[in-house]
């Protein structure tokens, strides 16, 4: 794993001045509502929800978000249950690094086959949505991919968290803005898309971007350039505010994309790179 370190992000929610402004705010708002006629129907249906909205979200890291609201449905996974960190310690620190009080703003995954990592993006889909909300893209190698992944992947994240079922409206709703590429939810839309199509690289401005699988993309989106930096254009406008995370097994040394961006990184976790990937006897060392 590999982190980009730049201008450090927003803190969500983080504990500051604006706990005690909050704090003030909640004790005072009689005096702030005494000359407002409070008689109408709904008045303290909206007060209690003016009151809340004062209130700083939990400062929260992405993997302590997983532990209290992730649960693993069988459709996704061998252990249905709750989320639970510690059963793959060496995501902790990654998907940490995903957090907004995190500093780093483009982090680079190369790892062995079947170690979470997807799932460790999945838990960042699941933050951003409930605490962090903005324009995320998410790229599979493939559209068929992606519409899979959102079938047999998001849906489920969605549908078992009662955080994320109370924010994204189910598919048979009407106008929910709720289809298998696109998940709209307040403050922001999450659409997934495939490498291989330029249009939906180039269908929006982006704060997050998951790239998942980089070293199966084409050389080129229906020609007209590298997918990733085609998808990481759409972060322009965020500036010191954005989140990338590419993940990859990688494949052919010398030719693999996860190997060139992990190499142009500053590296963490060297040691534990260089074992896993030894392990999958593709000659990484």
């Amino acid at each position: 794993m590999s982190a980009n370190s730049l201008t450090p992000s927003p803190i969500s929610g983080s504990a500051s001045d604006s706990d005690c402004t909050a704090h003030d705010d909640l004790t005072a708002h009689d005096d702030l509502t005494a000359d407002v006629d409070l008689s109408f129907d709904g008045a303290e249906d909206i007060l209690r929800a003016w009151r809340q909205g004062l209130r700083p979200d939990p400062d929260l890291t992405v993997s302590e978000w997983a532990n209290q609201h992730r649960w693993l449905s069988s459709r996704a996974s061998a252990e249905p249950g709750r989320y639970r960190t510690d059963r793959t310690p060496y995501l902790r620190e990654i998907m940490d690094a995903l957090s907004p009080r995190h500093p780093a703003q483009r982090i680079t995954f190369m790892k062995a086959a079947q170690v979470g990592a997807t799932e460790a993006g999945n838990n960042w889909i699941g933050f951003v949505i409930h605490h962090a909300p903005g324009p995320m893209l998410a790229v599979l190698p493939t559209v068929e991919m992606a519409k899979r992944s959102s079938r047999g992947r998001l849906d489920p994240l969605i549908e078992e968290s009662a955080a994320l079922r109370a924010r994204v409206k189910p598919a048979r709703s009407r106008d929910a803005g709720n289809s298998m590429l696109s998940k709209e939810f307040p403050g922001g839309i999450l659409v997934l898309t495939g490498a291989n199509s330029a249009t939906g690289l180039r269908s929006m401005p982006a704060r997050y971007i998951f790239l998942d699988e980089v070293d199966a993309y084409p050389a080129s989106a229906d020609e007209e350039g590298d997918p990733v930096s085609l998808a990481e254009a759409r972060t322009t406008t965020f500036a010191h505010r954005r989140k990338v995370f590419m993940v990859s097994t990688p494949t052919i040394r010398g030719l693999s994309r996860i190997e060139r961006e992990y190499e142009a990184s500053e590296p963490h976790h060297e040691g534990w790179r260089r074992g896993r990937c030894r392990d999958t006897g593709r000659g990484w060392s």
